[in-house]
């Protein structure tokens, strides 16, 4: 994700959300080594318009804010991309 956040970077924003502390996120960061700027970990619970179900979850939301992708059939390099160039 750290190299899709550098790829797409003032073009899409790629969050991480981590249902626990913010302390927990940033140990996160740290032990996958994402250093991307873009790279937002927010704490506690994500918006319920985001369906999370299972960790790891992946969603794709369009410049709108419009969910569309969720979870099955992500590919996240492809999905990026096509939600950037849309």
């Amino acid at each position: 994700m750290d190299k899709l956040a550098t790829e797409h970077a003032g073009k899409a924003t790629f969050i991480c959300v981590n249902t626990r502390t913010i302390d927990d996120a940033k140990q996160y960061k740290s032990a996958k080594g994402l250093t991307g700027t873009d790279l937002v970990h927010a704490a506690v619970r994500p918006p319920a318009e985001y369906g999370l179900k299972y960790i790891p979850h992946k969603v794709v939301i369009d410049k709108s804010g419009k969910v569309v992708k969720n979870f099955e059939g992500v590919d996240l390099a492809a999905d990026a991309k096509a939600a950037v160039e849309a």
